[in-house]
């Protein structure tokens, strides 16, 4: 541990008795429970008062972080480095008077240590005592035995002060060590009441909820907000920032959110899972009311990155996080799925989309938000009792898109990309060729509208596809066969796969 931290951690110390006095005591098991740990022994404080000086050095070998007065031996080493200047005018006068020699000077200089120098001129009233230390071309430099002892004294001092001075951090470490157990308690309180604390300040300014936690399934949300954007839009003035209601039951447990890009549905799916999260964690919500049952996990799948340096493209791991959330959730999770089936052909792409959507309703059961661009998804409700279609809703004027990023029921009508990419900037002339060639794919799509059922369990394989092999399975009964039956039957396959073959 560094000084600097050790003042820091006195100023926490003595900061503590105005904290304690805003902590409410006997409210809640929480609040007590960090009450208490806001009190850790009282001679921690006052071993670091005594100990660390007030504006301590960054590093320990840099000196001056023991206090003045806490070691009588390292004041008395500092004390001849302090005094040296003092010492050598005391030094300097005695020695003019005693020899009479006027210009007599007492200097220092690393090379040479201390000195007395004398000029040519006054050599012959040098004192016998003067032992010649070195010989320039118009003066003498001269040492006294007085002279010699306090440089022996005060070269080492500072040496030896800061030896000394990292003998006492390192005992005043020690002694902190004792303590370790209620300086970390005292470390997990504070940290526990700082992000209450911010929890509280952002609820009461932003006008946030608290959620009502029920016992039957649900994640019911009445005009939830998603409080990032909502402070980007404050901050940049640009509006008001729609709230949505999310509503999900038993009976009601997947919403298929169409619409254009940009109207909000990824928004929306991160709001609800934001709101979900921060009632978890024991915070208010930003929304007008809310209600939820038992909630086990939150599984994701948004965005689309690859992991190269693990041989995994975009596709390959937005099919392993799918397949992790297939596996994992339950019936009490919440399950966001936006834009599922993206990275592969159309055909690939809406089949998989079907496919994990008609699982998650059927096998997991789990609270899910699935936002599609596959309007062929948009069916999925007429033979799933549990799942319902909502729309983010966007008006049309002209060659200009309106995102109203208000979630409605019912599919959209269209997903609007061409305008998208419009605002995007793209060239007016390839916004022309996108609309033509989109009215012409859907012309043709009308024209040949065959409209298969992507939700239909699929039909068994021919049976004049079927092989022998599967003929004679089928014409065996397990557990009707007696043993030898059993082998026989099996010499029988083997022989019928060896003929087809």
């Amino acid at each position: 541990m560094r000084p600097r931290e050790l003042a820091g951690l006195r100023a926490t110390l003595q900061s503590l008795p105005q904290l304690l006095a805003r902590v409410p005591h006997g409210a809640t098991t929480l609040l007590d429970m960090l009450w208490d740990a806001l009190h850790p022994p009282g001679e921690i404080e006052e071993l670091l008062i005594a100990a660390i000086a007030d504006e301590p050095a960054v590093l320990l070998r840099d000196g001056g972080v023991i206090a003045p007065g806490f070691d009588a031996t390292l004041d008395e080493l500092r004390g001849i480095g302090a005094n040296c200047d003092a010492f050598l005018l005391d030094l300097e006068a005695r020695e003019r008077a005693r020899t009479g020699i006027a210009n007599l000077r007492v200097q220092f200089n690393k090379v040479h240590g201390f000195y007395i120098e004398v000029t040519q001129g006054q050599l012959d009233k040098v004192p016998n005592d003067y032992l010649r230390r070195q010989t320039l071309k118009n003066a003498e430099r001269f040492i006294t035995p007085e002279l010699k002892s306090f440089e022996d004294k005060a070269l080492s001092a500072q040496d030896r002060a800061l030896t000394r001075e990292k003998l006492l951090y390192d005992q005043l470490l020690d002694q902190l060590h004792t303590h370790l157990e209620p300086l970390t308690a005292l470390a997990r309180g504070l940290a526990s009441l700082d992000a209450l604390a911010s929890l509280a300040e952002r609820s009461r300014t932003l006008g946030w909820s608290r959620p009502a936690f029920v016992k039957e399934p649900c994640i019911d949300i009445e005009a939830g907000r998603h409080p990032v954007v909502e402070a980007r839009l404050a901050e940049t003035g640009a509006g008001a920032f729609m709230a949505n209601d999310c509503r999900l039951d038993a009976n009601r447990r997947m919403l298929v959110i169409t619409g254009p890009n940009m109207g909000g549905k990824s928004t929306f799916m991160r709001q609800v899972a934001l709101i979900v999260l921060l009632a978890a964690m024991g915070s208010y919500v930003p929304a007008r009311a809310c209600r939820l049952g038992p909630i086990d996990a939150i599984h994701t799948r948004i965005g689309a990155a690859d992991d190269l340096a693990n041989a995994q493209s975009t596709f390959m791991l937005e099919m392993t996080e799918a397949a992790a959330i297939i596996h994992g959730a339950t019936e009490h999770s919440l399950v966001l799925m936006d834009e599922i089936g993206r990275g592969t052909s159309t055909f690939d792409g809406l089949a998989l989309a079907g496919a994990i959507a008609s699982h998650l309703h059927d096998r997991n059961r789990a609270f899910t938000l699935f936002a599609t661009h596959y309007f062929e998804l948009t069916e999925f409700p007429v033979k799933h009792e549990r799942a319902v279609n909502a729309h983010v809703s966007a008006v049309e004027s002209g060659d200009d898109i309106v995102f109203l990023h208000d979630i409605q029921p019912g599919p959209a009508s269209r997903s609007y990309g061409v305008q998208v990419a419009r605002l995007a900037g793209m060239p007016p002339g390839l916004i022309r060729r996108a609309r033509l060639t989109l009215e012409a794919l859907e012309a043709q799509q009308r024209a040949h509208d065959t409209q298969f059922d992507l939700f239909e369990t699929p039909p068994p394989a021919p049976p004049q596809l079927r092989s022998e092999v599967e003929h004679a399975l089928d014409e065996i009964d397990p557990d009707t066969l007696s043993p030898k039956d059993a082998l026989d039957a099996l010499y029988r396959l083997k022989a019928l796969q060896k003929d087809s073959s």
